[in-house]
């Protein structure tokens, strides 16, 4: 995936933010089922190995609704724990910072704790995301290896700028040189995958575009109804429709351009940057809907349609928050 400083940091971090906070209190309402199944399987005098059998089912589907949140929400994992952990320490203390965010993020102890917590998360939607790259160039395991920490490590390098960016109290100067040092990082790792690739990089380049799209439809897949799964031949077909209409609209001001390191943030994230941003990202999910319409059964149109708006609403907030954090900055 291509190095989003604000996007990966920002916009996704905060936005898919609200997914997480509900997969949490999901898994705190199913140890509570847990609980309550050991406590009646223990008064009906069942079997030490039926208790253990059930157990160990209830905590797979707990661990695996974490890991789901932490692929899905990306660097949202951080954010939401840090946040919750923060609260606490100032509910005791009764300090209210005036930006408990960009306080956050100037907290050393967090800055590491997030790291490497990153690693993990970075690590799980690498192998998600590019399996089908892997798996298409026939990459040995050591190759596969190389390119997912190369892939990894440019993720990382636009990650820690991002911190930077979240601190706050930052010039429009020191914040501008942060921008330049994102663009230095990127630029370096990208150097190192078309020396590692060869002439497979632009295939590779071509299928990073294609990212979003496959995470997109990777959001959608669980919300279809039973028997209404998407075949291989409707996965593509959707994938190619989705990346044409979105690599073809032009965006009057594109905060999903990941290369875009120009002018000051402040200029980006305005009022009414955002409102045209939304007005034209819904011209966008229209062409979408056309587009998936002479795809999809009846049903599945339905649920994509649930998907695309809930999508659209976890966006609208992550850049709000976006505008309220750096649009303000002087």
């Amino acid at each position: 995936m291509k190095n989003v400083i604000i996007g990966i940091l920002l916009i996704g971090s905060i936005a898919l933010g609200g997914l997480l906070i509900q997969k949490n209190n999901q898994v705190v309402q199913a140890e509570a089922k847990l609980a309550a199944s050991q406590e009646s399987l223990a008064d009906l005098e069942a079997s030490v190995s039926q208790r253990e059998e059930q157990a160990t089912k209830l905590r797979e589907k707990l661990e695996q609704s974490l890991v789901e949140s932490a692929a899905n929400a990306g660097t949202a994992a951080q954010l939401s724990v840090a946040l919750t952990n923060r609260a606490v320490a100032e509910e005791k203390t009764n300090a209210k910072p005036a930006n408990p965010l960009a306080e956050m993020f100037k907290n050393p102890e967090m800055r590491q704790m997030m790291k490497e917590q990153q690693k993990t998360v970075f690590a799980t939607m690498v192998e998600k995301n590019y399996a089908e790259f892997i798996k298409t160039h026939q990459l040995t395991p050591e190759q596969a290896a190389t390119l997912k920490d190369l892939i990894a490590k440019k993720m990382s390098a636009g990650a820690d700028i991002g911190m930077e960016l979240m601190g706050g109290d930052l010039t429009a100067e020191q914040r501008a040189d942060l921008m330049k040092q994102a663009k230095a990082s990127g630029d370096a790792v990208t150097e190192e995958l078309k020396q590692f690739l060869g002439d497979s990089y632009a295939a590779y380049e071509t299928y990073e575009k294609s990212i979003p799209d496959r995470m997109a439809i990777d959001a959608f897949k669980p919300q279809l109804p039973e028997g209404a799964q998407l075949s291989a031949d409707q996965e593509q077909q959707l994938l190619q429709a989705l990346s044409s209409e979105r690599q073809g609209f032009k965006f009057t001001t594109d905060f999903n351009d990941q290369n875009d390191f120009s002018g000051d943030l402040t200029s980006k994230f305005t009022e009414d940057n955002m409102n045209r941003f939304f007005q034209e990202q819904d011209q966008l999910n229209q062409k979408y809907l056309s587009r998936a319409q002479t795809i999809l059964s009846a049903d599945q149109y339905t649920a994509y349609q649930k998907s695309l708006k809930s999508q659209q609403d976890m966006m609208k907030m992550g850049m709000k928050m976006a505008v309220s954090m750096f649009g303000t900055k002087k």
